[in-house]
C-alpha cells in the first residue's frame, strides 16, 4: 500500500507530465473548436436559406481545410495542436525527442482526417439505419463503443502511471504529451488572439446546448409563424391534409422539425438524402430532423 502512494505521489511531483484536468481541457477545447464553421453556417443558413443553405452542405469539408490550416501551423511552429499549445503542452517522442517531420504528418492526419472520417462514418451508419431496425452484432455503433471503451481503459493506465500516452491514438503514433520548455514573450499577436478567443467558442457552444437557456429563449418569444420560401416552387403551397412532395394523404406521417411541416416518412427520407433541406422552406436539414408521428396509430 506505501509503495503505491509513493508511485502516485512521485507521479504528482512529476512537473513534465500533464495532469487529467489539462488534457481533458484540451480535448474539450479541440471538439469545441472542430464545430465552430459547421455552427456559423448553421446559423446563417437559418436566416438566409437561399444564400448559405448550399455551403451549410459543405461546412464539415471548410471546417476540415480550417483544421489542417491551423493545426498545420501550430505543429510546425510549436510541436503541438491549437488546444495542447493553447493549455502549455507539447507532444514529443516517448523517448523525449522532438517531433520531425514524418510524425508531425502522422499527428496532423490524426488531428484533422481521423475525426473528420468518423464523423461521415457515423452520419452514414446513421442515415441507413432505419427507425425500427435492430442493431446488429458488428454494428458501427458497437464498434464505436468498443473504441470508447478502449479510450476509457488507456486513461486509466495514464493515471494509473502504466501508460506514457493519454490516448490509444497517440499510442500508436509512438508519441507522449509534456508541458512544453517554449517560453516565448508576452505580446499581442494573430495567434495569442485566436487563443483567447477560444474560451469565448466554448461559452457559445455551452449557450447554445444548454437546455434551461434554451428553454428561457424560446419561451421569451412569440409563436413564430410557419415558414415560407421566398422562392416560388411547387412545394410553395402545400395542400391541407396531404404531403407537399406527393400531393397525396400522408403515411406514416412524420414532422421535419426544422420547419414544422408534415411528409410521408418515405417521400421526406428520398428527399432530404439528395437535396439536404426542406422542400418547402429551404431550411437546410437532414434525416436526423425527422420526428415520427402517431396520430393516426392504434
Amino acid at each position: 500500500m506505501a509503495e503505491k502512494g509513493a508511485h502516485l505521489s512521485q507521479l504528482l511531483l512529476d512537473s513534465s507530465r500533464p495532469s487529467i484536468f489539462e488534457l481533458v481541457a484540451q480535448e474539450g477545447l479541440n471538439q469545441a473548436l472542430r464545430g465552430t464553421i459547421k455552427f456559423f453556417f448553421r446559423v446563417c443558413a437559418n436566416h438566409y436559406p437561399e444564400k448559405f443553405g448550399g455551403l451549410f452542405c459543405w461546412a464539415n469539408e471548410i471546417q476540415l481545410v480550417f483544421d489542417c490550416l491551423l493545426q498545420n501551423y501550430y505543429l510546425r511552429n510549436h510541436g503541438a495542436s491549437f488546444a495542447e499549445n493553447f493549455y502549455g503542452l507539447e507532444r514529443v517522442m516517448k523517448d523525449d525527442h522532438n517531433l520531425n517531420g514524418k510524425t508531425k504528418i502522422h499527428s496532423l492526419i490524426s488531428l484533422t482526417l481521423l475525426p473528420y472520417a468518423l464523423s461521415k462514418l457515423e452520419t452514414y451508419f446513421s442515415e441507413r439505419q432505419a427507425p425500427n431496425q435492430q442493431h446488429s452484432m458488428m454494428s458501427f455503433s458497437s464498434i464505436r463503443f468498443i473504441y470508447d471503451l478502449i479510450v476509457l481503459i488507456n486513461w486509466m493506465l495514464y493515471t494509473w502511471g502504466k501508460s506514457l500516452a493519454h490516448s490509444p491514438v497517440l499510442h500508436l503514433l509512438g508519441l507522449k504529451l509534456k508541458h512544453s520548455s517554449d517560453n516565448s514573450s508576452p505580446g499581442i499577436s494573430l495567434t495569442k488572439i485566436i487563443e483567447l478567443s477560444a474560451f469565448f467558442i466554448q461559452f457559445l457552444e455551452w449557450w447554445f446546448t444548454n437546455e434551461s437557456s434554451q428553454a428561457k429563449s424560446m419561451l421569451a418569444l412569440p409563436i413564430p409563424p410557419p415558414p415560407h420560401s421566398v422562392i416560388q416552387n411547387q412545394y410553395s403551397k402545400p395542400r391541407a391534409g396531404a404531403c407537399p412532395l406527393c400531393q397525396q394523404q400522408w403515411k406514416n406521417e412524420c414532422v421535419l422539425r426544422v420547419s414544422g411541416y408534415v411528409f410521408c416518412y418515405r417521400c421526406i427520407a428520398s428527399y432530404l438524402k439528395e437535396n439536404g433541406k426542406c422542400p418547402v422552406s429551404k431550411i437546410p436539414a437532414t434525416s436526423n430532423d425527422l420526428i415520427r408521428i402517431f396520430a393516426n396509430a392504434e
